[in-house]
Formats: structure tokens, C-alpha cells, sequence
């Protein structure tokens, strides 16, 4: 019976195989995400990620951000937008593979509305469709600086003035400020944005459109 808890469900296996199906750019047969489940549970026998750390581990080992790179707040960020689907009381806390892989695909290869969506529930804490004070508050560290940025964040991202921050009125705020479209871009819109760039930073462009490694909390100056 021991074996059987690391064979991955046939069920969650084609649910992957279709919705992954170009996932880092090769995979979508059954065998290769057995393959990179295999992976999965020699490095998490618990079968899931359950820190920031262990994400960054994770994210390395598929090589979708550089070894190097290690910065604890980024990493906390993604952490928070790869546990988004697990905000259900009824699941058990940490990242599995299915919510990895899930995760991993809208940020590779999703649309623009679906990352879109992602963010927006990464900020909705508490699921209620609407992002606001509280929520802000559970996602940044309990300091003066966070508390001013809060009400910024708030006072922009509220785009019809009425006091309440809707997934209309976040889509309408990163389809609006320019700066902040590669981060949401489909994969062929970053590949057109990606011809324009140098050739020597466009590995790290990559990483930094696509996982939002070395950006804060998005907001647009004053």
C-alpha cells in the first residue's frame, strides 16, 4: 500500500496531460509528468511543498528560475500565488503536485486573464471576490511603510471609486499601466516582447516576466 501513496492518480494524470499539454515549452505526454512526479516525491516525500524554501527548491530542480537565485521575499510572493488554490479550510495546507503543476502552467503558458485571475486570489484572502484592507494586511509585513502602501494600493487598484476592489476593477488596472502587461502576457505575446530585447538579458527577462521574481508588490508611482 506504500507504493501505491507515491503512483500519481490516473484521474489527476490526464487532467495534466490535457491542461499542461505545452507546459515548459516539451512536456505534455504521460510519461514525462510521471516522470516529473517521480522527481517530486524523491524531493518531497510528503508529498508536498509546504515553505518558500521548499518552493524555491522545487522551482530550481525543474529549472524554471536560476540556482542562484535566492531572494526570500520573492519566494514568498510566489509561494503565496502557488497556494492560492489551497485556501479551502478543507485542504490540508501546502503545495502538491497537481497544484504545482497547475500553477506552473498558467505562469508559463496561461492567458493573460488567467494569471490575472491568479494574482487577484492570491490577494483575496479570504475568497470573498473582493480585495480589501484585511486581505493587504495578511499579505505584507505589519510595518508603517506597509500600512502607507496598503492605502495606495487600494486608492489605485480601486478603478471605479466605490470603496471595494472587484476582479473587474484589477483587470482593468494592469490592463492600464503598461509597465506591469509582460508580467501578465500570454507566451507568444512574451516571445514577440522577447525579439525586441537584447540577446543578453533575455534569460533573465524570462524569468522575471514570467515568476515576478524581482518586482514588489505592484503599484504605479504617485
Amino acid at each position: 500500500m506504500g507504493a501505491n501513496k507515491t503512483k500519481l492518480n490516473k484521474n489527476i494524470l490526464q487532467h495534466l496531460v490535457n491542461r499542461t499539454n505545452q507546459i515548459f515549452f516539451s512536456l505534455g505526454s504521460p510519461a514525462e509528468i510521471k516522470a516529473m512526479y517521480a522527481i517530486f516525491r524523491r524531493h518531497f516525500p510528503s508529498g508536498k511543498v509546504e515553505s518558500p524554501q521548499d518552493l524555491c527548491r522545487c522551482l530550481q530542480k525543474f529549472s524554471l528560475v536560476p540556482i542562484g537565485y535566492t531572494d526570500q521575499k520573492a519566494f514568498e510572493r510566489l509561494y503565496r500565488l502557488f497556494d492560492v488554490q489551497n485556501r479551502n479550510p478543507k485542504h490540508d495546507s501546502g503545495i502538491d503536485f497537481f497544484h504545482f503543476m497547475t500553477v506552473s502552467n498558467i505562469l508559463e503558458r496561461g492567458t493573460t486573464a488567467e494569471k490575472i485571475i491568479l494574482y487577484f486570489q492570491s490577494f483575496d484572502v479570504d475568497n470573498d471576490q473582493k480585495i480589501t484592507r484585511d486581505d493587504l494586511e495578511v499579505c505584507l509585513p505589519p510595518t508603517v511603510e506597509s500600512r502607507q502602501l496598503i492605502q495606495q494600493l487600494l486608492r489605485q487598484w480601486d478603478m471605479n471609486r466605490d470603496g471595494v476592489v472587484t476582479l473587474e476593477d484589477f483587470q482593468q488596472y494592469v490592463m492600464s499601466n503598461p509597465d506591469l502587461l509582460p508580467m501578465f502576457a500570454d507566451a507568444n505575446e512574451r516571445i514577440r516582447m522577447n525579439s525586441v530585447t537584447l540577446e543578453s538579458s533575455r534569460d533573465n527577462n524570462r524569468y522575471v516576466n514570467v515568476y515576478n521574481i524581482n518586482r514588489g508588490t505592484f503599484a504605479t508611482s504617485q
